[in-house]
């Protein structure tokens, strides 16, 4: 019998990711942050509804903390970036010198620390574009679907055992260069996950509130993109972001919804990070600087950690 895959996170996403998985009849467990929360799932009798559309579907999908015994071979990280940290220290002893794991993280950093925190094991990213939202606390709504890419930050070959989001339909491809491919989502997310919070807006009022800033930030975006390797124009940078905009444009963000709800935010791995990454290339960015500061005032009076 093969051993099981572990989803750490019991948000929205590692309900989508653990939803698709066990549809597949791949043997998935959810590892849940307290036990109050695993005593709630277990109330709903282990069952995990997954609406998409007008359709919906419910499998049984095991749930434990992170104290539970079994070593874990394959961990899907699904948390918050500003809650991995803390997650992984949780499950840590659990894991061994064969354990892979597969962060799910909107933004950078978070990435970063789990791979300088577990050196010794293959740590992969995934950018991914999927929309999904709970509606109670083993109900899931899969919003949108989109691709999503996954690669080795160290470029070692890709491994065997992903051959399963193959098996449960993820729209999946390796990347050969994750890094590039998580700057530039940063850089989208910068222009407009920010203004949609100042503005509580949905995506697609965001040029019309950027206003003239529009431009000048995305050449900002573009030379903190260039900082760190990635090779993108101004111009095509521009119509990316453009083309997110329009196609999500009844969209709320991520940020928008924490914020909302009365949640952390992760200003601090996606407009946060681009902020000081900007500064250690020494790069003068007068109307990114402003947004984040603008934000940082705006949840400090939301009554929300700035971080």
């Amino acid at each position: 019998m093969s051993e099981p895959l572990h989803i750490l996170g019991g948000g929205s996403l590692g309900l989508l990711w653990a939803a698709r998985f066990a549809r597949a009849g791949i043997d998935c467990r959810l590892i849940l942050r307290t036990p109050e929360a695993a005593a709630r799932w277990r109330a709903e009798h282990h069952q995990l509804v997954l609406e998409q559309g007008n359709r919906l579907q419910s499998y049984s999908v095991p749930a434990e903390t992170a104290e539970a015994g079994e070593p874990i071979s394959r961990l899907i990280v699904a948390t918050k970036a500003w809650a991995v940290a803390e997650a992984l220290e949780g499950i840590a002893p659990r894991l061994h010198a064969g354990s892979q794991l597969l962060l799910l993280q909107n933004g950078l950093g978070s990435q970063q620390a789990a791979s300088e925190r577990f050196a010794d094991l293959p740590v992969l990213y995934a950018s991914v574009t999927d929309g999904a939202w709970k509606r109670d606390n083993n109900h899931v709504v899969w919003a949108g679907s989109g691709p999503t890419q996954v690669g080795d930050p160290q470029q070692r070959p890709q491994p065997g055992w992903l051959s399963m989001l193959d098996q449960a339909g993820v729209d999946w491809q390796w990347q050969p260069d994750i890094l590039s491919v998580l700057w530039m989502k940063l850089a989208v997310n910068c222009a407009i996950n920010p203004l949609t919070v100042l503005h509580d807006c949905p995506n697609g009022d965001v040029l019309r509130h950027a206003a003239d800033d529009f431009i000048p930030l995305v050449q900002e975006l573009q030379a903190l993109l260039a900082s760190q390797g990635v090779a993108v124009g101004a111009a095509e940078l521009e119509q990316r972001i453009r083309g997110v905009i329009q196609a999500t444009a009844a969209n709320s963000s991520s940020m928008r919804q924490d914020v909302q709800a009365g949640r952390r935010t992760e200003i601090d791995f996606i407009l946060g990070h681009a902020w000081r990454s900007a500064r250690s290339a020494g790069l003068l960015t007068p109307v990114l600087d402003s947004l984040y500061h603008r934000l940082q005032t705006h949840l400090h009076q939301s009554g929300l950690p700035l971080n």
